[in-house]
């Protein structure tokens, strides 16, 4: 068992030395060897075969992290869900500028019940009172956090 073992280790340090690209082409297949007991050690999740962790995507931009929140929270209304995700898929940028322009309001010295207020005067669709609602309160989480204080 420790002539397998070792020669596992030899050779998944073969599979590492630059180029002999090995452990690139077949990853899935070279790295792993089965034990007198006949359990399996995999080694192709380590860095013995290359694997390298890599970190979560980060979004590029508050736009995008704003826009990945605002379709969760439309999501719990099941009657306006489609067409606020669709407004906001075909023109991503509209609810951003109206999150921005909370924090205008905000900043020139309104409340956000003011501006919950002069939205619903504006707005006569449930879609566009639920969307207003959304954007008021995630506009002073990413846009304007200092603000809303």
């Amino acid at each position: 068992m420790l002539v397998k073992y070792l020669s596992a280790i030899a050779f998944t340090a073969i599979c590492l030395i630059p180029g002999t690209g090995y452990s690139q082409e077949q990853q899935n297949y070279a790295c792993f060897f089965t034990t007198d007991s006949g359990s399996t050690v995999d080694f192709s999740q380590t860095s013995l075969c290359g694997a390298q962790k890599s970190a979560p995507k980060a979004p590029l931009n508050i736009d995008e992290v704003f826009l990945a929140e605002y379709k969760r929270r439309v999501m719990q209304y099941a009657d306006v869900r489609d067409n606020l995700l669709a407004n906001a898929e075909q023109s991503p940028q509209v609810s951003s500028l109206q999150a921005q322009k909370v924090c205008g309001d905000l900043k020139s010295g309104l409340s956000l019940d003011e501006i919950k207020q002069k939205q619903i005067a504006e707005t006569v669709e449930q879609s566009s009172l639920v969307n207003a609602q959304i954007i008021t309160n995630l506009a002073t989480k990413y846009y304007c956090p200092k603000v809303a204080k």
